[in-house]
């Protein structure tokens, strides 16, 4: 069955929207229909609240309720995480920032050569004082943009 086929959920016209368990997948389905009917210019950015979780209260139409789980997300790369992951995107977003300022600077990738490809060399970000804080497990630079991930077989 497709996506588009599945009826909408109804919610109900007066009362709080029920609380609902979603996925990560759907939650992301939610994310792209929201982001579709939005004005251009808006985007999963809006939804992010200070401390990176995602304002499921403005994605109730498209999943039928609130989540009863926390989503958050890393505003450079996009990517969404699931509660037990919420580490990720808060050392993506701080090692993206600094190795898109080590690049635009010295015009070089910050990487390990003796490390797998594309390894981010965090001690050259360090010692460059483009970073302050070494995140606790190693990240990696993508073909896509110059994006960061924390999965090594992605790369």
């Amino acid at each position: 069955m497709f996506f588009w086929n599945k009826k909408r959920k109804t919610l109900p016209a007066d009362g709080p929207p029920p609380a609902v368990h979603v996925t990560l997948e759907e939650l992301k389905r939610a994310v792209l229909k929201y982001e579709m009917d939005m004005p251009k210019g808006i985007n999963r950015k809006n939804l992010v609240l200070p401390d990176k979780s995602l304002d499921l209260s403005r994605l109730v139409r498209y999943l039928g309720g609130i989540s009863d789980q926390k989503f958050y997300l890393s505003s450079e790369t996009f990517e969404i995480f699931e509660e037990h992951e919420r580490e990720i995107p808060y050392y993506l977003d701080l090692v993206q920032r600094a190795v898109d300022s080590y690049v635009e600077e010295s015009g070089k990738m910050p990487v390990i050569k003796q490390a797998p490809p594309f390894q981010v060399d965090i001690k050259t970000l360090m010692d460059g004082h483009f970073l302050k804080e070494a995140p606790p497990f190693p990240l990696y630079i993508t073909d896509q943009e110059m994006l960061l991930t924390h999965r090594k077989e992605v790369v």
